[in-house]
Order: C-alpha cells, then sequence, then structure tokens
C-alpha cells in the first residue's frame, strides 16, 4: 500500500506580497503611457537613419533590451506590440541579406522590385504585401535606375518576449558604413566578419551555425501514415508547419485581391486568417474613404496602425480628433472607438493598415461594429 506523506501545516504568513497592487499600477501606467503617447505621426518628424540592412525612418522607438517592459515602446507612437518603420531603396539599391526568428510584413508604397526568400525570387510592385515568415533568410532589391522604392514595414515584439529576437545578418547592404572609429572584427582566416562600435556595440556577420544546423535538422523530419495519439499529432505538426511556411504565397498580389463594400467601409483585405499567407502575427489591408464621407465605426482589442497613402482628414478616437495628411503615420491603441473621415469634397482618402494579430490567438479578436459607413449596402 502506497505511503501518503503528510504535510506539516505552516504558520501564517509574515510577509505580505503585493504583486496585485503592482500588476494593478503597472496597468494605470500603461494606460497613462499610451493616453500621453502621439496618434499621429510626420513623414519628416523623424531623420532617415542607415544601418546593415537599408535606410528607413523609425515610426516607433526601439529601446536598448535594459530599459525592461514592451510598454515603453509607446513613446514616438502609441503602438506597443509591433515595431513599425518604413524602408527606403534609392534607385538600383540591393538591401542587405538577414535572417530572424521575427515575423515581417513589407508594404510596397511605392516603385518596383524582387526580394529572394530563401533562394527564391519573388518580383513586387506598388500595392503589394511582402510576407516574411519566421527564420526566412530575406533580401530586397529596387530594380529601378531612375526610381525610388518605399515600403512600410513592421516585426512583431512578441519574439522579443519569446527571447528569439536576434538577428543573423547575413551580408551588409553595398552602401552601408559603420560609424565613425568603429573598429573591424576578423577571424583567423582574415575575413570581415563584423564590426565594433565606438559605444562598445558590435555587429556580426555571417549566419549563426547553430540554428542553421537546428533549422535544417527541422526541414528533413518526416510524418507517415495518421497520428495514433496525441504525441504523434505533435509530431505531425512540426512537420505540418515547416512545410506550410514555404508553400504559402511570399507576395501578396494587391492588384490581385478585389475591393469589398463591408459595413466598415471599402477594404481590400490584403492579408487576413482568411487569405493564405505564412503570416500568423498581422492582418493587413487596404481602405478607400470617398470625398466628404466616413468609415464605419468599431473597436477591437489589436492595435493598428495606418499609413496615409493619399488625401486628407481625421480619425475619431474615444471621443478625440486627430488630424492627418498624406504620408502620416496613425495609430489605434488597444480597446479604442474609432472612425475615418476625410476632410475633403472632391478627392478620395486611401490609406493602409497594420493589425497586429495576437490578439486573436489569445481569444480576443473580431471586431465590436457600432456604425455603418454610409455607402454600405447589405
Amino acid at each position: 500500500m502506497e505511503r501518503v506523506s503528510e504535510r506539516k501545516r505552516e504558520s501564517e504568513p509574515v510577509i505580505y506580497s503585493t504583486i496585485i497592487e503592482q500588476g494593478q499600477q503597472f496597468v494605470r501606467d500603461f494606460q497613462q503611457r499610451l493616453e500621453n503617447a502621439p496618434r499621429v505621426v510626420k513623414f519628416n518628424q523623424y531623420p532617415t537613419m542607415t544601418n546593415a540592412m537599408a535606410r528607413h525612418k523609425q515610426y516607433t522607438q526601439h529601446e536598448p533590451a535594459n530599459e525592461g517592459h514592451i510598454q515603453h515602446r509607446a513613446k514616438r507612437l502609441a503602438i506597443t506590440s509591433f515595431n513599425l518603420r518604413e524602408q527606403i531603396f534609392p534607385p538600383g539599391m540591393k538591401s542587405g541579406v538577414h535572417r530572424h526568428f521575427l515575423e515581417a510584413v513589407f508594404y510596397v508604397i511605392e516603385g518596383e522590385g524582387h526580394v529572394i526568400h530563401d533562394g527564391i525570387k519573388y518580383p513586387w510592385e506598388a500595392g503589394d504585401v511582402i510576407c516574411v515568415p519566421t527564420y526566412c533568410v530575406h533580401e530586397r532589391a529596387n530594380s529601378s535606375n531612375t526610381k525610388e522604392a518605399r515600403m512600410l514595414v513592421s516585426t512583431h515584439l512578441v519574439f522579443e518576449l519569446l527571447g528569439l529576437e536576434s538577428t543573423e545578418q547575413i551580408k551588409v547592404n553595398a552602401n552601408y558604413r559603420p560609424p565613425e572609429g568603429s573598429q573591424e572584427i576578423r577571424d583567423s582566416r582574415g575575413e570581415l566578419v563584423g564590426y565594433k562600435y565606438p559605444d562598445g556595440l558590435e555587429l556580426k556577420i555571417g549566419a549563426d551555425p547553430k540554428f542553421q544546423a537546428l533549422m535544417d535538422a527541422k526541414k528533413q523530419v518526416e510524418f507517415a501514415g495518421q497520428p495514433h495519439d496525441t504525441y504523434d499529432r505533435y509530431c505531425q505538426t512540426l512537420v505540418e508547419q515547416t512545410r506550410w511556411r514555404f508553400s504559402m504565397p511570399h507576395v501578396v498580389k494587391g492588384k490581385e485581391v478585389p475591393w469589398e463594400n463591408t459595413r466598415m467601409g471599402k477594404i481590400k483585405h490584403l492579408v487576413s486568417p482568411y487569405r493564405p499567407s505564412p503570416l500568423m502575427l498581422y492582418d493587413v489591408y487596404v481602405q478607400e474613404i470617398p470625398p466628404g464621407g466616413h468609415s464605419g465605426k468599431h473597436r477591437h482589442v489589436s492595435e493598428e496602425a495606418h499609413k496615409i497613402l493619399s488625401g486628407r482628414g481625421y480619425d475619431i478616437q474615444d471621443g478625440k480628433r486627430y488630424d492627418w495628411d498624406a504620408e502620416d503615420v496613425v495609430a489605434v491603441p488597444i480597446n479604442t472607438v474609432h472612425q475615418h473621415f476625410n476632410a475633403s469634397p472632391d478627392k478620395p482618402v486611401t490609406f493602409v493598415s497594420f493589425q497586429s494579430r495576437i490578439f486573436h490567438h489569445l481569444g480576443h479578436g473580431g471586431f465590436e461594429h457600432m456604425e455603418d459607413a454610409p455607402d454600405y449596402r447589405a
């Protein structure tokens, strides 16, 4: 007969835990930070920067890791779950080559060119969405020798919380120049493998062989037949997810996606849970508002950011008005009632939206619809 040990009764605790109070204070601080954060950012508000990958404008602030929690992101823009920047490619420019666990999404604002994802070439043009699935080697090129190309770009910060944010910078772009005073780092064969910057930071160049071997091994895994039990289902899932990343379209052609007359307005859903793509953490759509018109009104837990492609107007968010013009970036924080208005009597407004789908996977997806767009017909 199995002997059951008796647990001794503990004395009453004398140390008081404040975990509940700390959590409540965290939420109050977080809500205040979002309330104070900018909802609209101008195109020229921040300078064009350069790094090993490309030129860009940073619309969200990427704090150093020692700054702590993710809520500290909401400084430049009232967005916390994803980064947002705009990449700029002068005529003929090619990006660097890199890989990361982070999912990335690119909306092509203007220009044309191609991407190379894990050795496969995909063309793109204005209006397309480039989908970079997790752990995909990727690079981009502007194929025009006379015209600039621009893209709205985002990577999701959930990977940072999971400890998977690091980037393998396999190659730097041809125009890259390290900060003045940087020192070259070379291996035992004299090959350049990175730079050490004056502030102590280092850029490592090249693939991580440990992760490369790990991902190569996953590609070789097979699962034959039907699963016999729950454990088999997990084994099958690894194979299915690995194949899924390579089988989905990596460029969504904007011209091939139809406009829909929805209760929220005229919308083209480019990336969603209901359209095949290799992205799990983003929804992307383009919306058009007619002259003098407005969208429907709704609320959702997920946050989103708009890039105004043309026109001028304003948002009403939780009863407050935020004016915007072409080229501005507009943030809609979590749980915000919002509606978009076209302030022009004779020109339409168009904007592209990135919305975080992580909330969908947490059981808080979907829209709480409140008012139809004027032109909606069921």
